[in-house]
């Protein structure tokens, strides 16, 4: 956390007051901190105000091109991607972003790839500390009433995978949930040959008012595919959903797409590149990548491999109704859909906007998949539908926002259509941009964008956009105290904490006392506060995060000049 960032070229970042270290860079050093009192109210009096102002630079790997610039700070070792921004000056919605930026297999484009919260303002918030790691679906969601963060994680790099789910409360406190001997459910083969049995998939966590999580599966099964020209005793990965209490993690219920769908029915074409039925490579008919609870009743399914949406009885798993996204006559249950209306290859399928006589479905329609490129651009569709269905009555476009520019997404994404302001939310998946739409039909009303890498190079499986509280008790702030010149500065962060009002700065003095020296209002992710020269003797310095008027916690000690007083006692 403390190493030298003198290999990496940076350049200043127009956004934010910064300052380039172009004198003594004098090295910190981070050592245990002693026995210091606990944290205590001092009378504002004794802490005179210094000037601070946010700190980030902009990185760039020079031997590596496709690596997209990313953001440096001193006191933290996170990279996220720096966002390249623009906005058209309306309203956009509240609340912080939460995406998991990730490498292509053949280019690795993100310096770092690991879950983040991210300001619009290209800051950091918060990033999530585990190592060589695949993350996705990272989020907040209510959990017996309170926010917590919640993700998938995994060290498989595959497309389908085995992984567990995570959750975060606001002290950044983990549990982690997976589906192995604890839920007690037994699958038949693993999803790799060399696999542990941590089956939970990356696509779908959703936790229900019920207290209880959706999740996606995946479980080589045999299956009979002759009648599409493969093997009789052939292999597939059957898509399965389980719903498991989360106090008990007892399995609620469970639903298999091989049990209720025609495997020939697939639009995925046989063979693949990477399928022949085998047991080692067996065939992904159905490809679940999304299921929503519908009251207390149904579950909303989405299969990227059958261009549909289904409703399914949440209690017999029996298929209520299917939205056909091909347009093609006797396709599902709704007829054909309009022409700006018809999906292919999508995700994130949502119901919004439920009555006893129609509903609104959304999805993010990538129109295109690997191998099946430019077939149309990706974007976003919304729908209004009656119920029951009636061929006869299709469905109404409410949106569908093509991008200005073509977007190929051959897979993932993700579209929020109801933003805490109306706005829209758009995640372009394999395409590493993100957009926020206002609340109508015009593509040409682009609130706000960012982009996070280079085409071909990043993704991100989805986006999200939510308020978020939390201050670490897992992790103190971190503190670097340097001189430039004949000025000391300190820089100050600490990872997720979003409610620091200011900091206030100690001498270290032999022993055990912290003499006051000042305090500055806290800025950005990182804080660097000007002391004033006549503290230039000051060796060694903490800060004390301010919160509701009180101090809440210590930084590690900082030393000028690796000075360590501990040492001279």
């Amino acid at each position: 956390m403390g190493s030298s960032l003198a290999s990496v070229g940076t350049r200043r970042l127009a956004v934010y007051p910064l300052v380039f270290i172009s004198s003594v860079l004098a090295y910190f050093y981070l050592f245990s901190t002693p026995d210091y009192p606990q944290p205590h109210t001092v009378q504002p009096a004794d802490f005179p105000e210094f000037s601070s102002h946010a700190y980030v630079e902009v990185g760039y790997e020079e031997d590596k091109p496709e690596i997209w610039p990313y953001l440096v700070y001193k006191s933290s070792p996170f990279n996220p991607p720096s966002f390249l921004t623009s906005t058209n000056g309306y309203p956009i919605a509240d609340g912080y972003l939460l995406f998991t930026p990730g490498n292509h297999e053949s280019l690795k484009g993100a310096k770092q790839t690991l879950p983040i919260i991210m300001t619009t303002d290209n800051d950091l918030v918060y990033c999530y500390e585990h190592n060589d790691i695949r993350a996705e679906d990272f989020r907040v969601q209510k959990i017996l009433g309170k926010p917590h963060l919640t993700g998938w994680q995994s060290s498989s790099k595959a497309g389908q995978g085995h992984g567990e789910w995570f959750v975060l409360d606001h002290q950044y406190d983990k549990t982690t949930y997976r589906l192995d001997e604890s839920l007690n459910v037994t699958l038949t083969d693993l999803p790799e040959p060399t696999a542990t049995p941590r089956f939970i998939d990356p696509r779908e966590h959703e936790v229900t008012p019920q207290g209880t999580l959706l999740f996606t599966a995946y479980n080589n099964t045999p299956c009979d595919l002759s009648g599409m020209g493969g093997p009789k005793d052939g292999w597939v990965m059957d898509s399965m959903v389980y719903e498991i209490d989360l106090e008990t993690r007892d399995v609620v219920s469970s639903w298999s797409a091989l049990a209720h769908l025609d495997v020939t029915k697939s639009r995925l074409g046989w063979p693949t590149q990477t399928s022949d039925g085998s047991q080692k490579n067996p065939y992904d008919f159905f490809h679940i990548n999304s299921v929503q609870a519908v009251g207390m009743n149904y579950l909303l399914i989405s299969s990227r491999h059958y261009w549909a949406c289904y409703l399914i009885d949440r209690k017999n798993g029996d298929i209520i109704w299917t939205l056909d996204g091909s347009g093609e006559e006797g396709g599902g249950s709704f007829g054909p859909l309009p022409p700006k209306g018809q999906f292919r290859w999508q995700h994130d399928a949502r119901i919004y906007n439920v009555t006893d006589k129609s509903f609104e479905i959304s999805v993010f329609d990538n129109h295109n998949a690997h191998n099946l490129a430019n077939e149309g651009s990706s974007g976003p569709i919304r729908l209004s539908a009656t119920i029951p269905p009636n061929p006869s009555v299709p469905p109404v476009v409410l949106i569908n926002i093509p991008p200005l520019e073509l977007i190929d997404s051959q897979s993932q994404g993700s579209y929020d259509a109801a933003l805490s302001n109306g706005n829209q939310l758009v995640g372009y998946g394999d395409f590493p941009l993100l957009r926020e739409y206002g609340p109508g039909n015009d593509k040409n009303d682009i609130r706000w964008e960012g982009r996070f890498g280079y085409e071909g190079a990043v993704n991100s499986y989805r986006v999200f956009k939510s308020d978020w509280k939390g201050t670490p008790r897992q992790w103190p702030p971190s503190l670097v105290y340097e001189k430039e010149g004949h000025h000391m500065k300190a820089y100050v962060s600490w990872n997720g904490a979003t409610e620091v009002e200011f900091w206030r700065l100690y001498q270290v003095e032999i022993g055990v006392r912290l003499t006051p020296l000042g305090y500055a209002n806290r800025t950005g992710f990182e804080t660097v506060i000007d002391i004033p020269s006549r503290f230039n003797e000051t060796m060694c310095i903490v800060a004390a995060a301010m919160q509701n008027g009180e101090e809440i916690r210590l930084s590690n000690r900082a030393c000028y000049g690796g000075y360590d007083q501990a040492a001279h006692q």
